[in-house]
C-alpha cells in the first residue's frame, strides 16, 4: 500500500513549512556582495515550478513505503531547480557584480526537507541515503546552484577554498586521532577500576571551557615553549616523563599520573602539530637543535588549535569506551574465562569487539564535534574554513560567511553519515542487528 488514510504527522508539519516557504521571498537580488538586496518570490517568475512543488508537498504526508522517499527526492531536486531558476531570471540583464542571495523561502524549504526526512516511515528509511544524495547530484550536474551567490563567491576563491578545507580537515583529523590514542586507554581504565572515575569528570569538565577561553589559556604557554624549548629537548622530556610515570605506576598509580600529565600535554602539543603538518598542506620541518617554533609549535596557528580540539574530543571517546566496556554482559566474560582465556585475551577477543560499536559512536560524535569547533580556530590564525566566515563577518558580506559555513556543514554531515553506515555494518557483523 503506497498511500494511507491517515497522514504522517511529521510529514504534515514538513508540508506546512514547505507550503509556507512558497509564499516567502526565495532570492534576494543585491547590486553587489555588500549591499542589501530585494527579496523576490517564486510565483511571479517560475509559477509552473512553484505549482509542482506545492502539489508535491500536499501529497507527501499521505505516502508510504518507497513512494515517500522517492517524492522526497523529487522535492529536493525541485527545491534546487526552482532556486536556481529564480536566481537566473533575476540576474538576467544585471551587471557582473550583482548577486542572487538566498532568502527566507529557500532556507525554510531546506528545513521542511530535513523535517520530512526525519519523519520518513520506518519501512522506507533505507531508501533515504539513496534518493536524497541522488537528487542533490542531479541538481549539481544540472548547474542549479551555479547562479546562487554563495556558489559564485566560492568559485571566486576556488583554490584558496580547497586549501582551507584541507587545513580544516587536517586540524580536525589530527585532533581526533590524538583523542583516540589518549581517550580509549583512559576509557578502559575508567571501566576497569572505580579509582579512575575522575577521568570521566575531567573530560566532561574540559567540554565546559569555552573554546576561545581555552585558546587564550594555551596561547602564552605554547608561545613560551615554542621559543624556549628545542625539539630534541622536548622529545627527551616526553620520553623521560613517560618512562618515569611507568615506573612510578607500580608504586602508586596516582603518582604515576602526576608525572605523566605534563609530559602527556607536551606530547599532545607536539604530536598535534606534527600530525597537522603531515596531514595538511604545510611542509613538515624537523630540526632537533632548533626551537619548537620551527616545527610549528607557536602561540598562534595550528598548535593551540589542535591541542584544544584534542581536549574537546576526549569526552565522547572516553564515555563511549567506558559505556561500551561496562555494557558487556558478565555472562560473556564468564564464558571466556571458562574457555581458559587470560585477562588480555578476554579484552582483545571478547570485550573490545563487543564494545566496538559504541566506541565507533564516540568516534563519530568526536569527529562531527571537532569539524564544527575547528571553525573557531580561524580566530587564532589557524585559518581553515572559519577564515571565510571571519572575513565575511568583518566585511559584512553574508554570502562570504556561507562560503565557509556550508562546507563545514557538508563535511560534518558526510562524516556523520559515513561513520553511521560503518557502525550499522559492524553491528550486523557482530549479530547485534537483524
Amino acid at each position: 500500500m503506497l498511500c494511507s488514510r491517515e497522514p504522517n504527522p511529521v510529514a504534515l508539519l514538513a508540508a506546512g513549512l514547505g507550503l509556507l516557504s512558497l509564499v516567502l521571498p526565495w532570492i534576494a537580488l543585491k547590486p553587489n556582495r555588500l549591499l542589501e538586496g530585494t527579496g523576490v518570490g517564486v510565483w511571479g517568475l517560475e509559477p509552473g515550478l512553484a505549482v509542482v512543488l506545492a502539489a508535491g508537498w500536499l501529497a507527501l504526508p499521505w505516502l508510504r513505503r518507497v513512494a515517500y522517499p522517492l517524492l522526497l527526492g523529487l522535492l529536493t531536486l525541485g527545491w534546487a531547480v526552482l532556486g536556481g531558476a529564480v536566481a537566473r531570471d533575476l540576474l538576467e540583464g544585471e551587471s557582473g557584480v550583482a548577486r542572487a542571495s538566498l532568502a527566507a523561502g529557500f532556507w525554510l524549504t531546506l528545513l521542511a526537507l530535513y523535517s520530512a526526512s526525519v519523519g520518513t516511515p520506518p519501512e522506507a528509511r533505507r531508501w533515504i541515503p539513496l534518493t536524497l544524495p541522488l537528487a542533490l547530484l542531479m541538481a549539481l550536474l544540472a548547474g542549479s546552484f551555479q547562479p546562487l551567490a554563495p556558489v559564485v563567491e566560492g568559485a571566486a576563491y576556488g583554490e584558496q577554498l580547497a586549501l582551507e578545507a584541507w587545513r580544516h580537515l587536517a586540524m580536525a583529523g589530527g585532533a581526533v586521532l590524538q583523542a583516540l590514542l589518549v581517550g580509549i586507554p583512559l576509557g578502559v581504565l575508567a571501566a576497569r577500576s572505580a579509582r579512575f572515575g575522575w577521568v570521566l569528570s575531567l573530560s566532561a569538565f574540559l567540554q565546559t571551557i569555552p573554546s576561545l577561553a581555552l585558546f587564550g589559556l594555551l596561547l602564552p604557554i605554547l608561545a613560551q615553549l615554542g621559543q624556549g624549548v628545542s625539539l630534541g629537548l622536548a622529545l627527551g622530556v616526553i620520553t623521560a616523563g613517560l618512562l618515569f610515570s611507568r615506573l612510578l605506576w607500580a608504586v602508586s598509580p596516582s603518582l604515576g599520573l602526576v608525572v605523566a600529565f605534563p609530559a602527556g600535554l607536551l606530547a599532545l602539543a607536539l604530536g598535534g602539530t606534527l600530525l597537522f603538518n603531515l596531514l595538511g598542506p604545510e611542509p613538515l620541518r624537523l630540526a632537533l637543535s632548533q626551537p619548537l617554533a620551527a616545527a610549528g609549535v607557536r602561540g598562534i596557528g595550528a598548535a593551540p588549535a589542535v591541542l584544544a580540539l584534542t581536549l574537546y574530543a576526549l569526552l565522547p571517546v572516553v564515555v563511549s569506551t567506558y559505556t561500551g566496556l561496562r555494557a558487556v554482559p558478565e555472562a560473556v566474560r564468564d564464558a571466556g574465562r571458562g574457555m581458559g582465556m587470560s585477562s588480555r585475551q578476554l579484552f582483545w577477543r571478547v570485550e573490545l569487539p563487543l564494545a566496538s560499536p559504541l566506541v565507533l559512536e564516540g568516534i563519530r560524535g568526536a569527529l562531527v564535534l571537532t569539524i564544527g569547533i575547528t571553525t573557531v580556530a580561524a580566530l587564532i590564525g589557524a585559518r581553515g574554513l572559519g577564515y571565510f566566515i571571519l572575513q565575511g563577518v568583518q566585511s559584512g558580506a553574508d554570502d562570504m560567511v556561507l562560503v565557509g559555513a556550508l562546507p563545514v556543514i557538508a563535511l560534518a554531515l558526510l562524516a556523520d553519515g559515513l561513520l553511521r553506515g560503518i557502525g550499522l555494518v559492524l553491528r550486523r557483523r557482530l549479530g547485534l542487528l537483524a
